[in-house]
């Protein structure tokens, strides 16, 4: 979801030296008087920038809006991550403990480092999506980055949307990123023309034709063996799509068997200890909601949910009070959806946050990709609840794909 943007705000949050050095950066004359402006009297800069050209006022605000959309903590840890991978090798922690806000920081980095800006924020997006669909494949595979197999994949991508009237285009970005090992593919296929209105240079309103783009995310994971996916669509199409990134990035003849499942719940059923290790910095975990559907019959499903506060697991004395009155032993159901909370320990008095989640079977799931959503995703490997993809190809199947970048 963007984040709220408001040009009086972003102006009063923003460093004046920094704007001023925007303009001049973009050689975009605007006539403020810069010298003595108060960090919080932003009228003259507003009203400055609504006296703007029309091409130089909509590039203005469309740089302030990527600027604010990543003006956060989770964006500047996305800044940081990028800054010190070995691609750019800059240690940014202690410039940015001595800048003001968040807001400082982004603008900063859109000047002086634009390169790293735009990846951190395409890395903070991906952060924050909400739904993947899991598919696991092989531990250990190295992916390809060779710009022509990433054409290749590229044309997979768009033989496949042309069948739908759309993607005739398709540009690929790959990142690889750290902690855990992620290699990251971002595509951009060409969406359905589009007509928008719009005010010409003159003044007038007039249509004009677009050809937007729209974003899927392949991620993989050696280490575990997983292939996370985010795409609009059904199903089936993001198979297809999944199969085109196994067979060409990952070098493989075929994806591997579709019924392998990623997700198995059964153990949600009874009582369940959520072990954990204190260090993580988890207070408690909980189950918040269980559905279970009726072996042979995937239409008739039951829904158990805890929407109190207890921190013990009420939840299961639903269960198995729900049950035992419906003479349905716990054998002849299977678990199929459940919403896990984690919360975690508060710092310096505040109170700590917490995640909630969905996962179900066999490969949905609502966890993101920032540091907590990453703590969660470990235990449920450790828990057995998503199962590592640990299966090795065969001797004469030779993967000589490079690192990923």
């Amino acid at each position: 979801m963007a984040r709220n943007f408001s040009p009086r705000h972003f102006l009063q949050k923003t460093p004046n030296v920094l704007l001023k050095r925007y303009f001049e950066t973009k050689n975009i004359a605007i006539v403020v008087e810069w010298d003595g402006l108060g960090e919080s009297d932003v009228e003259p800069i507003y009203e400055a920038i609504q006296k703007l050209q029309d091409k130089d006022r909509t590039e203005t605000e469309n740089v302030f809006r990527q600027v604010n959309e990543i003006a956060c903590d989770k964006g500047t840890q996305c800044l940081i991550e990028e800054g010190q991978s070995v691609f750019h090798s800059l240690q940014l922690a202690d410039t940015f403990a001595a800048m003001g806000n968040s807001y400082e920081v982004a603008l900063w980095m859109y000047l002086n480092h634009q390169e790293v800006f735009e990846i951190a924020e395409s890395l903070y997006r991906m952060d924050n999506v909400g739904s993947w669909k899991h598919q696991g494949v092989y531990t250990g595979l190295k992916p390809k980055i060779d710009p022509e197999e990433i054409e290749k994949f590229s044309e997979k991508i768009i033989e496949f949307y042309k069948k739908q009237g759309r993607g005739h285009h398709c540009v690929i970005h790959n990142y690889r990123r750290e902690n855990p090992e992620r290699h990251c593919y971002f595509a951009y296929p060409e969406d359905y023309a589009k007509t928008e209105l719009e005010y010409d240079e003159n003044g007038k309103l007039d249509n004009r034709n677009i050809k937007p783009a729209f974003e899927v995310i392949f991620v993989y994971r050696p280490e575990s063996g997983i292939l996370e996916t985010n795409a609009k669509g059904k199903a089936t199409d993001v198979k297809i799509l999944q199969e085109a990134f196994c067979k060409t990035i990952l070098d493989l003849e075929k994806m591997p068997d579709e019924n392998s499942r990623q997700f198995n719940l059964e153990k949600l059923k009874e009582r369940f200890g959520f072990p954990i290790n204190p260090q993580d910095g988890i207070k408690r975990v909980g189950l918040k909601l269980l559905q279970v559907e009726l072996t042979g019959d995937k239409r008739r499903r039951i829904t158990f949910e805890d929407g109190s506060n207890d921190a013990g697991q009420p939840i299961y004395d639903f269960i198995e009070k729900a049950l035992y009155q419906k003479s349905i032993p716990l054998s002849q159901v299977k678990a199929v959806k459940a919403k896990i909370q984690f919360e975690f320990n508060g710092i310096n008095c505040k109170k700590g946050k917490t995640v909630t989640f969905d996962i179900s079977t066999p490969d949905r799931c609502t966890l993101k990709d920032d540091h907590l959503h990453q703590i969660a995703k470990k235990y449920l490997e450790e828990w057995q609840l998503a199962e590592k993809a640990e299966i090795q190809p065969m001797p004469d199947d030779e993967n000589d794909g490079e690192e990923a970048a």
